[in-house]
Parts: C-alpha cells; structure tokens; sequence
C-alpha cells in the first residue's frame, strides 16, 4: 500500500473494503441524483425553464424541462464530498476538478438559458484545461506519449517547456472534443445519460484491471475511482427522469459536465499508460466519438457548415428506419457497450494488436456509414435555423 490515502481497490483488497469503496459514492450519487432531480424539475417547472419542440432539430411533442445537469452535478458533486470525508483527504487535485467541473456545468446552465457564442464556450474549455494542468492532471501526458519515439525527435521537441505546452494543447483538445461529442449525443431521450453511464463503468474496470501494471500513483488514484463511479450514478439516477418518455432534460448543464469527466479518464489513462491507454481511452468512448466523426464527416461531404446541426446523426438516420425511440436508444447502448468492452479488453493487449483492433474500428465504422447511406444531410436546420446541435 502506497501511503494511508491509498484505494485498497487494488487486487489484494479485502471484499468489504472493496464493496465500501464502490457503493459509498456510488450509493450517493444516485441518491443525491434522485432527489436533487425531482427538486430542479419542480424548479424548472416553477420558472417555465423549457426545451420547447421546433419544426426541425427539437422534434418532442410537448416542452420539456432542461435543468436536469444540475441533478447530475449534484450526485456527482455528492460522491467526491462522500469519498473526501470517508478517506480524510483534501488533495488539492480533488478541489481543482470539482472547481472545473462546476465551471463547466454553470457554463452550460447559461448557455441553455441565454445561448452563449462557441468562442466563447471553447474559450472557458481552454480555461478548464489549464485547471487541470494545475491541479497536476495531464502535467506528464506529452511526456509519456513522447517517450515511444523520444529518440528520433528533434531536439527542440524534448525540453521541459516544449512537453508542458504539448500537454497542455492535448488537455484542451480532449477537453473540448469530449465535451461537444457527449453534446452531439444528447438527442434522444435517456441516449447521453445511457451511454455515458457504460463508458464510466468502461473507465473504472479498465482502471481496476490495470493499475497494478500501470501504476496511476496515489496522487491520482481517488480520482480514477471517484469519477467513474460518482459519472455512474449520477447517469443512472438521471435515468429515472430521462428515460423514454422524459420528463427533463440534462441540458448543456449536464453534458459539458460528463464531457469534463471522459475527458479527465482519458488523459489520466494517456499520462499513466501512454499510448496504450489513450487509444484504450479513446475506444470506451468509441459511440460518442463516431457519431461527432460522421456528423463532421458529413458535412464536410455536403458542404455544409460544420456548426450547424441536422437531424442526420447515427441515432436520428436509425429512427429514420422505422424504430422506436427507445429501440434507437437500446442499439446504441448496445454498441457504447461493444466500445467500451474493446477498450477493456484492448489495454491488456500487446501493441499490434491494440492497433489492429482500433485500425479496424475505424474502418469498420466508415464502410458500414458508407454501406448504408449515413453520410447524407436533410434540411433539418435549414428548418430550425438552431445552431451547436
């Protein structure tokens, strides 16, 4: 055991500790999620905070409340307070991301409600990225990557300041790709909280697999445990409102906050496993990450403006075919789970064949979207004239 805050979650745990360490925060979240949420949606009902249907990108029958991020903040708030108190630890990285994820939250809370600018969004992304590097998280993720290849690089490429500004670009760049993904799948009732809550269970078994063959130190160890759990729970709790038929809706509230917590895994996993873990990372994340590359794909096919939305996702061309919504949201949950299983699975794998299996994903993914004409566009915005969908 590396020091008193360390998680016995490691193979020689015992089961009560183990079973302790997973259901405290877990337990909570949901809990925390339950209640916090029937409280905002009699807020947002109060205050008429609606998501009202349109002809074209908003295609529910009837308004809907939006506050739901905020119940998902708080039973994801509640599972980091519940660790903090049961492990007596104040770690300054622990207050950091609750800081950036509470950024991110209050960020998409004022975007629902008043519609802020995407510069200005990707602006506070950036932000939220430097408050990771300062809380410690991604310090050394270049470094890692770097190392593979570190000695055919040029020289320039190696000093201290070179390798902390390439951390910092890739935590900005995860950052705002993870969270506009898991904003791009926010379309369809329960399909964000569902496919977020199986790429978290994804994170943590990967992580409980591996960390005796990657060590992720005890600095980072509460973090890599809380927050897949605390993201778990929260999802599940939200279930209870958002599934088919929802009665709220997360907003950008809830997901630019569960964008902020994928984004956190992945780095964690590329900074302790190098590339082995990102490409891992990137692989339980695979749904989210589809669907923004064929949404970008395909309007780029189509000469249409990359930010304005359609009603052409993965999702909307399924119900297209004729299945229910919660059809729709069961095939994708199935294949989030196909994803998220390879990336387990991937990270125990020897270098070849982690390739070979992402390098046929990738390919797999374009010929079936070609295969079955997913890289049309309809005039859905034109309609609805909304953009960021």
């Amino acid at each position: 055991m590396q020091g008193p805050e360390r998680f016995s979650i490691l193979a020689n745990a015992p089961v009560l500790d183990l079973f302790g360490e997973v259901l405290w925060p877990l337990g909570a979240a949901m809990v925390v999620g339950v209640l916090s949420g029937l409280l905002v949606r009699r807020i947002a009902t109060a205050s008429e905070l609606y998501d009202r249907p349109d002809a074209g990108l908003k295609p529910h029958e009837k308004p809907i409340p939006f506050l739901g991020g905020v119940s998902i903040y708080c039973g994801w708030l509640a599972a980091i307070l519940i660790t903090i108190i049961l492990q007596q630890t104040g770690r300054s990285e622990i207050v950091w991301i609750i800081i950036g994820g509470s950024v991110l939250m209050l960020t998409g809370l004022l975007d629902d409600i008043r519609h802020l600018s995407p510069v200005l969004r990707l602006f506070i992304q950036v932000a939220v990225a430097g408050c990771l590097l300062f809380a410690g998280v991604g310090r050394a993720v270049a470094t890692a990557l770097l190392e593979p290849c570190r000695e055919g690089l040029p020289e320039f490429m190696l000093g201290p300041t070179t390798e902390i500004g390439l951390s910092a670009a890739f935590c900005a760049a995860v950052l705002a790709g993870a969270t506009n993904a898991t904003n791009l799948i926010d379309g369809l009732d329960g399909l964000c909280a569902g496919v977020l809550a199986i790429a978290s269970l994804g994170f943590w078994v990967a992580y409980i697999t591996v960390d005796t063959v990657f060590s992720f130190g005890a600095e980072h160890e509460i973090l890599i445990i809380v927050l897949p759990l605390g993201t778990l729970g929260a999802c599940l709790a939200f279930l209870r409102f958002n599934f088919n038929p929802a009665s709220m809706f997360m907003g950008d509230s809830g997901s630019l906050l569960l964008g902020f917590n994928v984004a956190v895994f992945i780095v964690l996993f590329a900074e302790h496993a190098s590339w082995r873990g990102l490409l891992a990372g990137l692989t339980i994340f695979g749904f989210p990450i589809y669907d923004t590359a064929l949404a970008l794909g395909r309007r780029g096919l189509n000469k249409k403006p990359l930010f304005v939305g359609d009603r052409s996702h993965f999702y909307d061309q399924i119900r297209d075919r004729g299945l229910s919504v919660r059809q729709t949201v069961l095939i994708c949950y199935g294949l989030a789970f196909v994803f998220a299983t390879l990336g387990v699975v991937m990270i125990h794998l020897s270098a070849i064949y982690m390739i070979a299996i992402f390098a046929a994903l990738l390919l797999v993914g374009g010929l079936a979207s070609w295969r079955f004409g997913m890289l049309r566009v309809d005039d859905a915005a034109d309609r609805s004239k909304q953009p960021n969908a």
